[in-house]
């Protein structure tokens, strides 16, 4: 069995110019999925070897566009103004598709339009059974036949013999880049693509392992796959950066066309926080959240993470990897305590280039350090000043970057709240009160754990609700506390909105002229004095005016939370891995994030492996669905529906523990076990 690639087709950048369309069409998908499918092929009976074939058999290198070419997305309009309700997915990837660029983009005329490839999976007895009536070329009376050689990696020698004479004709079954440069140990293009599958799925050699296995294929020797895995990190990172440039600048426009008149003072006015600043020096001053993340959790992890999201855009800026682990000072670490300490010193020297050790410390020290790195370089490496940071304040970053000054001492940054964050952490202090306090389980007026969940949704709806007005958040909060415990015999909603419209339904049947009906069929049991008195200070901490202005702005870390969905995905929290591995699946989500799968196609690009049309229609399909998931999930019927089935599911499952009692616990067995 092998992979068999015809030449059939032109070369992407031989057509990008003028010939490739501005929108794929569903159509054309659906046409090539169905022709050039993969398709298994039947196994030929005693042949265990499987090659991968190149029919044209020729090494090809890959010519690159002057400019490099984008996706065109076939679900985002022209106008930029008529996707200002979109999600912001589509917002982010209209950023990037670029069509003037592939319009305008030009082949050099003294570059030959090169075919492009298409791999299948083939049996080996398959191909036998195509030459069987064919005679060979030399003598004209015997049959030809394909014998498999020796392999280098996924790619193996094929000869095809004749077997009356002595003709034989052998090619790779892959081609690989040109040796102009006389290179040693020049890849096939075979085994490039097999490590960048394998980085798309997040499971490193094993899953060629396994792959190879499955199909009786030979195995790529893990020498060969970690010096190619440094190419793959090394292509990623540079598209990664080049991909960050880009990012500066679209940012750069978005700010001068959101705050036209943005040019102002160096010093802050605390009653303008909204402009876009720019200083003399052209240097602008941008909002941007930020937020840690670790390769393991529980905080015992060898890798972190800092990423910098610009507010305005939703588009990835900066980040930075800090690691406490390098597996080559591991490995000579009983070798190191036998040398003398000049020896020591001297290996330390010529290894400190390449150690992947840079941060000293705990791993919650981690998030803190990659602020300060990011922040201290983002004038040199992006000409840009991050006035704020918005984040969850579960760590000490901003404190550090604070005191750090990293502009100096009259250009402070601001510190901003997540809008989903701090209802977050009201209801986990009403959760620990009602633990630490005993003021939860069962009985009249206990701070169930429903109810504190209630308490969190009235917070976040009174901070939603009340965003401009900040004084009015505040009596927002305050009432939702007040209606909690209010009863028949002594009511409390004087701070509830009044009219028809209310929410509460005291005020809304005072307005009706109505009276009020019972507090238990509408507000449930009301929290106890006991239970009142003890969560007030928690209500007094959460309303500090200097907290509910940094909610204020309404915008949420989703972004980023959003990434580090995307980048654990192409390096699972549950395999251990090197620090370049973590680098390059942060590099490769930030790419992604930005602009969409098609930083896949410039990966391969920068690898001089070429594109298929298949691979071309299936990156913008997956963007296109990409944005139609991003469309129906931020719909308000679809929300309201979540948080509903939510809702119920919680309810359910605080019903069945209810019902069954404790089952589950430390010691619940007894000491004896009987």
């Amino acid at each position: 069995m092998f992979t068999a690639k015809f030449n059939d087709r032109k070369r992407f950048v031989g057509q990008a110019s003028g010939k490739r369309k501005k929108q794929l069409a569903l159509a054309r998908i659906a046409e090539q999925e169905k022709s050039t499918g993969d398709e298994n092929a039947p196994r030929e009976v005693g042949a265990a070897e499987c090659v991968v074939l190149d029919g044209g058999g020729d090494a090809h290198f890959s010519h690159r566009l002057q400019v490099e070419p984008r996706p065109v997305l076939c679900d985002i309009h022209d106008n930029q103004q008529e996707i200002e309700g979109a999600s912001a997915s589509a917002k982010k990837l209209r950023r990037f598709s670029g069509a003037d660029d592939l319009q305008n983009a030009q082949v050099p005329a003294d570059v030959p339009a090169e075919p492009k490839r298409t791999w299948c999976i083939v049996e080996c007895g398959q191909l036998n059974s195509l030459l069987s009536d064919v005679k060979c070329p030399e003598c004209e009376a015997g049959h030809l036949t394909i014998r498999v050689g020796e392999s280098m990696g996924l790619s193996q020698e094929l000869a095809l013999c004749c077997d009356s004479c002595q003709y034989r004709r052998s090619e790779f079954s892959s081609p690989r880049e040109s040796n102009r440069n006389h290179m040693k140990n020049v890849p096939f293009d075979v085994n490039k693509q097999i490590v960048l599958y394998s980085h798309e799925i997040g499971s490193g050699y094993s899953s060629v392992e396994k792959l190879c296995t499955v199909f009786g294929m030979p195995v790529m020797n893990k020498s060969s796959y970690q010096r190619i895995d440094k190419k793959v990190n090394a292509s990623i990172l540079a598209v990664t950066n080049v991909t960050l440039v880009e990012t500066v600048e679209h940012v750069n426009v978005a700010y001068r066309q959101t705050f036209p008149q943005g040019r102002a003072d160096v010093q802050f006015d605390e009653e303008d926080e909204d402009a876009a600043w720019e200083e003399d020096d052209g240097i602008l001053w941008v909002d941007v959240a930020f937020d840690g993340t670790w390769h393991k959790r529980g905080f015992s992890s060898h890798y972190g993470v800092g990423v910098v999201v610009d507010v305005l855009t939703g588009l990835v800026l900066d980040f930075s990897v800090k690691s406490t682990y390098c597996h080559t000072c591991a490995m000579n670490k009983e070798k190191l305590e036998e040398m003398t300490p000049a020896q020591q010193l001297r290996w330390e020297q010529q290894h400190r280039a390449e150690c992947s050790i840079n941060h000293q410390g705990s791993a919650k020290s981690m998030e803190r350090d990659a602020a300060l790195e990011l922040w201290g370089r983002s004038v040199e490496r992006h000409n840009l000043r991050y006035r704020t940071m918005l984040s969850d304040g579960d760590s000490t970053a901003f404190n550090a970057v604070a005191a750090a000054q990293p502009y100096g001492p009259t250009r402070p940054v601001t510190k901003l709240e997540c809008t989903n964050h701090l209802p977050k952490r009201m209801g986990t202090a009403l959760r620990k009160a009602a633990k630490d306090e005993r003021l939860g389980g069962r009985g009249e007026g206990r701070l169930t754990k429903e109810k504190c969940q209630r308490l969190q949704n009235y917070f976040r709806s009174a901070i939603i609700n009340n965003l401009e007005d900040q004084r009015a958040m505040e009596q927002a909060i305050w009432a939702t506390f007040f209606h909690v415990t209010s009863t028949d015999e002594d009511p409390h909603h004087d701070r509830c909105p009044a009219g028809p419209a209310s929410w509460c339904f005291f005020q809304k049947a005072r307005a009706e002229g109505q009276p009020p009906p019972p507090h238990a069929e509408h507000n449930g049991t009301a929290l106890s004095r006991e239970v009142s008195h003890a969560v007030l200070p928690i209500y007094r901490r959460m309303t500090n005016p200097i907290l509910l202005k940094r909610v204020a702005h309404g915008k949420t870390q989703n972004s980023n939370e959003s990434l580090h969905n995307v980048m654990w995905g192409h390096c699972p929290k549950e395999i251990f891995v090197g620090k370049g591995r973590v680098e390059a699946a942060t590099a490769e989500a930030v790419a992604k994030f930005n602009r969409g799968n098609f930083a896949l196609v410039q990966v391969m690009d920068h690898m001089s492996l070429p594109i298929t049309d298949l691979m071309e229609a299936a990156l913008a399909k997956k963007d296109k669905v990409r944005i139609q998931k991003a469309e129906k999930a931020t719909a308000v019927a679809a929300v309201a529906a979540r948080r509903a089935r939510c809702a119920g599911r919680q309810r359910q499952l605080e019903q069945q523990e209810d019902q069954e009692g404790e089952v589950y616990g430390a010691g619940l067995m007894g000491d004896g076990g009987e």
